[in-house]
């Protein structure tokens, strides 16, 4: 009887105690599961923490931040780009029509394509003549033509090429501003344009060794080598590699203002035998 009671006594001593520890633990262990996030759990704004939103952002995005930065160091140090070109490459701000800010705008390019490493090293080569693009051809062209006229202004071309012939070599550079408004994807020049810009340049250096000095475009074929960015100047390098009376093959390249090559072009062009051309010699 002694330790029966002695037992009841323990129980009644300590018994309900641990109960009631057991029962608290069990209450903490189920706040501790109610308080941790699911899978499928959604926190309001305002129990989610600056810092670790910012941490999230950073975290998922970190891919496309390595490489958009990584894009455009290359694209600084291949392409020797600027700050400012950089900063306006993707994004600009472009002057009304008409307005003082439209002027400025437009002697800003013609200072950056005067300036060009490109066009200084071809005013060092006598061979050359040098002649400003699409100015002196014949009204009826330059009024309808797609690069001359359509894409002329602000954003597209603000300000005419500048060429360099050489018809001893049969050899033709055009130097050119591409704006922010020819692009196809952003920042960087429609693929489309930069096949349009080589035809036309391709066809300046067949056309010098024939008789006419004009030709019809029958085969153009163009390898794109890197992105081809606005906002910058680029030249368009050509060459005769054989001709006749009658015809031209001319090889071609695509390069930034400091050789970069961005795309490479072949095109064969002739005379048609049915009509007769004007020349196309000022284009």
């Amino acid at each position: 009887m002694t330790n029966r009671s002695s037992v009841a006594s323990l129980t009644r001593l300590f018994g309900a105690p641990c109960e009631r520890i057991r029962c608290r633990s069990n209450a903490i262990s189920l706040i501790t599961r109610q308080a941790r996030p699911s899978a499928f759990s959604t926190s309001s704004p305002t129990e989610a923490s600056p810092t670790a939103s910012r941490r999230s952002f950073f975290s998922e995005n970190a891919t496309m931040i390595v490489a958009t930065t990584s894009l455009l160091v290359g694209a600084a140090l291949a392409y020797k780009f600027t700050p400012l070109q950089i900063l306006t490459m993707f994004q600009e701000k472009l002057p009304e029509a008409g307005s003082p800010e439209e002027k400025a705008y437009i002697d800003r390019v013609e200072n950056q394509l005067q300036q060009s490493y490109i066009v200084k090293q071809m005013r060092a080569k006598p061979d050359f003549k040098e002649r400003r693009m699409w100015v002196n051809a014949a009204d009826e062209y330059r009024e309808r033509a797609f690069l001359a006229s359509t894409l002329k202004g602000v954003g597209k071309f603000a300000v005419p090429g500048i060429v360099f012939d050489n018809e001893r070599t049969n050899e033709s550079v055009s130097v050119i501003h591409v704006g922010s408004r020819l692009a196809g994807f952003p920042g960087i020049v429609h693929g489309g344009l930069i096949g349009s810009l080589l035809d036309e340049a391709l066809a300046r250096a067949a056309i010098l060794p024939l008789p006419g000095k004009s030709a019809v475009t029958a085969n153009l074929n163009i390898n794109y080598r890197a992105p081809t960015f606005t906002n910058q100047v680029i030249a368009i390098k050509a060459h005769v590699t054989d001709f006749t009376t009658n015809k031209s093959i001319v090889a071609g390249t695509v390069e930034s203002a400091h050789g970069h090559l961005l795309a490479e072009a072949t095109g064969v062009f002739v005379v048609p035998k049915k009509f007769k051309l004007k020349s196309l010699i000022d284009m």
